[in-house]
């Protein structure tokens, strides 16, 4: 099984509260708000110089922008590494299987993205597939179903048998037990994890190929390894 290259995974530069600048200086930097502070007593007027207390606030000004500079330098430090932590956790899931508690489908080239749902009990099952605009699309009669994960499939045409348009769609279960009451369902998506990525602070996995649907991670149920059948008949992880 190919699979596709993990983009690199960059963050911006955290902005820091203290970025005001006086003179072209940063008054994030210490030195330079050390370097006022010293100015400003070397011009005060002699007939009404710095009251104690007036000076007593500015060192504890000084002192509070020292310590939320070691404070940014320690938040930016773990920011890194938490970044770390999250590529190398994507780069696991690469060739994976999951399934996730999502309802939305991709249409592309007339392959549809794969999707289930999950029953808490045995239920008459309706899927709703609805567009972009909010408009239903095709409604698919399941009939029966026993309780646990069911995958359904969806071919990419409304209920008049016309093909629709590439792009995203949702769907909603409707589950109606033996006696006519309501069962719980949550919809599913799966496939196989071919790429990850972070875009804005998410973390979002691609199934089944480059362009396939993005599923962001925290979404994700179940992980499982895929399996293979060797020449005996044996079932094996693949590799």
């Amino acid at each position: 099984m190919a699979v596709a290259s993990v983009p690199a995974v960059t963050q911006a530069a955290v902005t820091s509260p203290m970025n005001d600048r006086v003179g072209g200086t940063s008054l994030s930097d210490m030195n330079a708000f050390l370097m006022l502070f010293t100015t400003q007593l070397q011009h005060q007027d002699p007939t009404n110089p710095m009251a104690a207390y007036e000076m007593a606030a500015q060192l504890a000004q000084f002192s509070t922008v020292e310590k939320l500079t070691q404070v940014h330098a320690q938040l930016k430090a773990q920011q890194n590494y938490l970044i770390s932590i999250n590529n190398t956790m994507g780069v696991q899931l690469l060739g994976k299987n999951i399934v996730a508690q999502d309802n939305r489908l991709q249409l592309k080239d007339g392959t549809v993205s794969r999707a289930g749902l999950e029953l808490q009990s045995p239920a008459t099952v309706k899927v709703v597939i609805t567009d972009s605009a909010g408009r239903t699309v095709r409604t698919l009669s399941l009939g029966s179903l026993q309780a646990g994960r069911q995958e359904f499939a969806w071919d990419g045409k409304d209920d008049q048998g016309k093909s629709l348009p590439d792009g995203e769609y949702t769907f909603s279960v409707e589950a109606v037990g033996p006696s006519g009451e309501s069962v719980a369902a949550l919809p599913l998506v799966m496939g196989s994890v071919c790429g990850f990525l972070m875009e804005q602070g998410v973390n979002y996995v691609v199934l089944d190929r480059n362009s396939g649907l993005r599923v962001p991670v925290s979404l994700i149920t179940t992980i499982e390894t895929p399996v293979s059948t060797t020449a005996d008949g044996q079932t094996a992880a693949a590799s």
